[in-house]
């Protein structure tokens, strides 16, 4: 792992600092990608992901939606932040009490464990797994759900309870994406941590960042050789950030 010089003092003199989070982050605190958890599980590689992760999937077979989403709630329960996690919420945290810097997180992960870790704001495009809310009514379902194998009747209007992640065909959240728009917007310095650069809208947060002047550091195990790019660091997470930091 080499970081420059100049690396760190783009960190360190950045007055706005935008950080998105992709799946290569969660995969190091032992987290399946999506496909990955689906793939080889017995049951569940029975099934096309679009089946598990859409709302047609859902509207022909919420019961079995329910259930792989249970299932992915229950591997995942026990799983920790890394050290990238926490290093992350610790920049956060220290920019806040000194004021010297706007740290905003962006992440398309949906396992909290950024908040876990003590980040907040945290902006999640991609909704978060442990939430759920009504089909019809939108309401949040505030009950729990663990070891509830039936989809759940909405307390509000008797709908279908779903979980509160974006599906195959959805649009982000609008106030999530706006919040990341502004993000990247404004700030002087973006950085992408552990993502392909590939999945859209997210993956052109950077290039938005970019047009407006900012610089844009990424940091993946295997670099995505973007034009985008100005600083590629080589590695992972949990090793980089708590470098730079």
């Amino acid at each position: 792992m080499d970081i420059e010089q100049e690396v760190l003092d783009r960190i360190k003199n950045a007055k706005r600092v935008c950080i998105l989070t992709g799946a290569g982050v969660s995969a190091e605190s032992g987290i399946a990608t999506f496909r990955d958890a689906q793939e080889g599980k017995g049951l569940w590689s029975q099934y096309d992901p679009q089946q598990l992760a859409s709302i047609d999937g859902f509207l022909k077979d919420p019961q079995t939606v329910w259930q792989w989403y249970q299932w992915r709630r229950d591997v995942n329960k026990d799983k920790q932040p890394n050290p990238a996690h926490l290093a992350i919420a610790q920049w956060q945290k220290h920019t806040q009490q000194n004021g010297t810097q706007l740290v905003s997180l962006i992440t398309q992960n949906v396992d909290g464990l950024h908040q876990k870790a003590g980040s907040y704001p945290v902006t999640e495009l991609h909704g978060n797994i442990w939430r759920n809310h009504c089909l019809q009514c939108n309401q949040v379902h505030q009950a729990s759900v663990e070891a509830i194998e039936q989809v759940p009747e909405c307390q509000h209007c008797g709908g279908q309870v779903r979980p509160s992640v974006v599906w195959f065909g959805e649009a982000l959240p609008k106030q999530a994406w706006r919040e990341a728009e502004s993000a990247a917007y404004s700030c002087d310095l973006f950085l992408s941590v552990g993502t392909s650069s590939q999945v859209y809208p997210a993956a052109g947060l950077a290039a938005l960042a970019k047009s407006q002047g900012a610089k844009v550091i990424e940091i993946n195990p295997e670099p995505t050789n973007s034009s985008v790019v100005d600083y590629q660091i080589t590695g992972k997470a949990g090793e980089v950030i708590p470098a730079l930091i």
